[in-house]
């Protein structure tokens, strides 16, 4: 049984060596998040099982565990930059849809158009105003 925990803890350590390189643009976060989760949870899953004669049994319930964590905080980290990104860069006026009462915003110092659902202006982070019809 000690050997099986030891090659266990091996291939999760050579695993996770390898996933240095898993922050490619092809990956998103909440797969990121999954192996490396279902690779930490592997390996505490074998060594708490060992404790108890039930090393496998851990392996594949920490394995799970681990996944279905990493996956979630992976997720909410990629709903993050996504918000964070649409503050940041806000389509264009043009290619938005017109507001319901169709008024528009511009920044008082450079002097860019925003939908009025746009309260800061990404380039300057001044407060908009309304631009008069």
């Amino acid at each position: 049984m000690k050997w099986g925990t030891a090659l266990i803890l091996g291939v999760c350590a050579v695993a996770m060596a390898g996933c240095e390189s898993m922050g490619t643009a092809a990956q998103s976060k909440t797969t990121q998040g999954a192996v490396l989760g279902g690779l930490l949870g592997a390996g505490t899953g074998a060594i708490i099982g060992n404790q108890s004669d039930h090393a496998g049994a851990g392996t594949a319930i920490g394995a799970g565990l681990g996944a279905l964590g990493g996956a979630m905080v992976g997720h909410a980290l990629e709903e993050q930059d996504k918000k964070i990104e649409q503050q940041q860069f806000p389509p264009a006026a043009s290619q938005q849809a017109p507001a319901a009462t169709g008024g528009t915003k511009f920044c008082p110092v450079g002097g860019e158009v925003y939908p009025e659902t746009v309260k800061y202006c990404p380039n300057h982070g001044v407060e908009l105003r309304y631009k008069e019809q």
